[in-house]
């Protein structure tokens, strides 16, 4: 039953309870007028401040304001001369509460036509023309009082109106706010992916890349020099060793459950990128290495671009270029890193299995993580040319 009261419609629910107070005033007043306790002068108030309220309560969420100013304007002309007695106030309140806990009445507006018709229902009017005798004229403590009491229903309907209104905007913005953290969550767990993904393959892709160079050009020249083979096959051992420690490193920082997972690895230094460019020479490039000494006090993110920029560089070039020798340069600044790979060329024809990697877009994204940028494209000389530029501070 009461499942189905909150399923009915507002109007249902509202006149519903509206008759049940109706009952309840009706027989409360009519089994005590019956009796010998309580004899008014004039009984009919009493029946029209029940008639009114059930009114008041059945437009309460309805038609609000309309209630409001009806009986502003006319509940006094009904009940006059009897508003010492509070309870045929109880219209007049519950009008003025509603109003303004429903927003449908102003609350500065709402406050004066409270003032108006509190002072109206003290003039008597309706009962000083058939009862003189009985009631006389309001007094001021009777009409400060009713103004009172309406400016309390008014104001107490204001506030409960901001409670509610502020309580279902905090509501709104929790669940916006905990969308939000789903949609936050969602892109933490996809930019972790992709960290993932880009460290495997800036670690791994450049002794695969060399491995694959180095295979291919031992099979290449097989026929001629039978000792190729073998001597590639040594050459592929030991960079497969060194591949699968690289990658395990990683895999062991990254299922750290202690603050330190956070920290990307192995640890970048200049070193690895000398490393890089002497697996291009034992594949028949020879490396032009323009190096500081030292890098200088750098974010570990920086540091980490600086090498894996450097070492993707050249394996862009081991598998795009047919160039026989090629230049590396790092220039380190008080601002800023700076990492340029020249590929003089010429290109290398397509080969769909050395082709469609991720090697510039990792690139560009660790720069734009660093704060920086990275362009790659054709030089002035017909070669191809990455460059990075990595600040030192972040942005």
């Amino acid at each position: 039953m009461h499942l189905a009261l909150r399923r009915a419609p507002v109007w249902v629910q509202d006149l519903l309870v509206a008759l049940a107070v109706g009952a309840v005033w009706f027989g409360f007043v009519g089994y005590m007028y019956q009796g010998d306790y309580w004899r008014p002068y004039v009984i009919e108030p009493y029946w029209w401040t029940g008639a009114w309220l059930v009114g008041v309560l059945a437009l309460r969420r309805v038609a609000p304001g309309w209630a409001f100013w009806v009986t502003a304007m006319f509940y006094p002309l009904f009940q006059s001369g009897v508003s010492s007695n509070l309870f045929h106030l109880a219209p007049f309140l519950v009008a003025g509460f509603c109003a303004t806990r429903q927003g449908a009445v102003p609350p500065a507006l709402a406050a004066i036509g409270a003032v108006v018709s509190g002072w109206s229902l003290n003039l008597y009017l309706r009962t000083l023309l058939r009862y003189p005798q009985i009631y006389p004229s309001g007094t001021p403590s009777e009409i400060l009082s009713t103004v009172a009491l309406a400016l309390a229903a008014v104001a107490l309907g204001w506030t409960v109106r901001r409670v509610v209104v502020t309580s279902e905007t905090l509501r709104e913005r929790n669940e916006e706010l905990t969308a939000l953290q789903g949609v936050l969550a969602q892109q933490a767990v996809l930019a972790e992916r992709t960290r993932i993904a880009r460290e495997l393959h800036d670690v791994v892709a450049h002794h695969m890349s060399a491995i694959v160079v180095r295979a291919q050009a031992a099979d290449r020249v097989a026929p001629n020099q039978p000792q190729a083979p073998a001597e590639a096959v040594m050459w592929i051992a030991e960079e497969g060793k060194k591949a699968l420690t690289s990658m395990r490193s990683v895999v062991h920082v990254l299922r750290r459950e202690t603050g330190e997972a956070l920290e990307l690895a192995p640890a970048p230094a200049l070193v690895d990128v000398r490393a890089a460019a002497a697996r291009l020479t034992a594949s028949g490039r020879v490396v032009e290495l323009d190096l500081p000494d030292d890098l200088g006090d750098l974010r570990p993110e920086v540091s980490l671009a600086v090498v894996r920029i450097a070492q993707e560089g050249l394996t862009n070039v081991l598998l795009h270029s047919l160039a026989p020798h090629l230049c590396l340069e790092v220039v380190a600044t008080p601002g800023y890193v700076r990492v340029a790979v020249s590929d003089p060329g010429p290109p290398l024809p397509d080969n769909p299995d050395l082709h469609g990697g991720n090697g510039l877009l990792n690139m560009r994204e660790r720069a734009l993580s660093c704060g920086g940028t990275l362009s790659a494209g054709p030089d002035q000389n017909g070669g191809w040319r990455v460059q990075a530029v990595l600040p030192r501070e972040a942005s």
